[in-house]
């Protein structure tokens, strides 16, 4: 199982959660983290499988092509990159 993962930022904030409810509905992503960057702009960042995680980010980004800032995905991360973003990572 080869894992990934994939942020999207908008505009807006409505544009922001309008690809939101698109990235977890196009495909079997979790979000890990979503939410405002700076007044008015939004992003979300998502998990889940290399083919799932870019077949959301695609659909996001043809969804609302406007108001997108910027996205990617970062396949087969090493697996300490998600302790960080969860916050579990022990420092020796």
């Amino acid at each position: 199982m080869s894992k990934a993962i994939g942020l999207v930022e908008y505009k807006t904030i409505s544009s922001g959660m309008t690809a939101t409810d698109i990235l977890v509905k196009t495909a079997d992503v979790n979000i890990l983290q979503a939410g405002t960057v700076c007044p008015g702009k939004f992003y979300t960042l998502i998990e889940g499988e290399v083919s799932a995680v870019q077949a959301a980010v695609d659909a996001a980004k043809k969804a609302i092509p406007d108001k997108l800032i910027d996205d990617f995905v970062l396949g087969n991360p090493d697996q300490s990159i998600f302790n960080a973003i969860w916050g579990t990572t022990t420092v020796e």
